[in-house]
């Protein structure tokens, strides 16, 4: 039970495995039955003795605490690609219906799930949830129950996010360049034929040009979701050493 707390915290945040389609019993009992499965190749190494049973709550949540870290690391990496939707959706018009009426659970319409989909299909393919769980099966080897990993402080957690940040800038500066592109050409339109009624024509360019961006940015995709996950990867492997 122990053992499974840290792939519950997992579970519950990890992108790749916390997914609404899977039902929360069920991942309970997978992370139930891969703790049973490590179980063997650490009996006897940690011991928790009469004397921490006081203590076994704050092991526990410390154990949670651990896996849903790691997991959410792996969502920030991911976060490149929700900037790049928005970016997206703001300056093609695809989200222009959001700005009369918001729905929480669309993070950026239309073009937010269809990237954020894609996103997960693409790490899917690379195997990136059997490499993060490998990561925490070695994590026993050398992590021992309720000890906090001491490089994971908030500081190199905001190098995290920073360099998340940074690399969905970098994916969203093709749309930026092109859009402002074709605002300055429909101003200049607009100072030339004041008549026209830009706002439907803008449409009209607009999200054609969208889905040709989207095609020219797909096929570069699987690589761009291996470099957003890299400094992820590191930053848990830097508190969980290999054994």
């Amino acid at each position: 039970m122990l053992l499974s707390m840290r792939l519950v915290g997992c579970f519950l945040v990890m992108p790749l495995l916390s997914f609404r389609a899977l039902p929360l019993r069920s991942r309970l009992l997978i992370a139930l039955v891969l703790a049973y499965a490590v179980l063997p190749s650490i009996k006897g190494k940690y011991v928790i003795g009469t004397d921490l049973a006081a203590a076994s709550y704050g092991v526990a949540l410390i154990e949670l605490a651990i896996g849903m870290a790691a997991g959410w690391v792996v969502r920030v990496g991911l976060m490149a690609f929700d900037l790049l939707a928005e970016v997206i959706s703001v300056e093609t018009g695809l989200s222009f219906a959001s700005t009369y009426f918001r729905d929480p659970s669309l993070a950026s319409g239309l073009a937010g799930e269809f990237i954020g989909l894609l996103a997960l299909a693409i790490a899917f393919t690379l195997n990136i949830h059997l490499v993060f769980l490998d990561v925490i099966f070695s994590s026993y080897q050398t992590l021992p129950p309720g000890t906090w990993p001491a490089s994971w402080n908030w500081p190199s957690v905001l190098t995290l996010v920073a360099k998340s940040f940074s690399f969905g800038v970098v994916l969203s500066l093709p749309v930026i360049v092109l859009y402002l592109m074709l605002n300055a050409t429909q101003a200049v339109l607009a100072r030339v034929s004041p008549q026209l009624n830009l706002f439907s024509i803008g449409f009209v360019i607009f999200v054609p040009v969208a889905f040709l961006v989207l095609a020219i940015v797909i096929p570069s995709f699987a690589e761009a979701v291996q470099r957003a996950l890299e400094p992820a990867f590191e930053w848990i492997r830097a508190g969980i050493p290999r054994p």
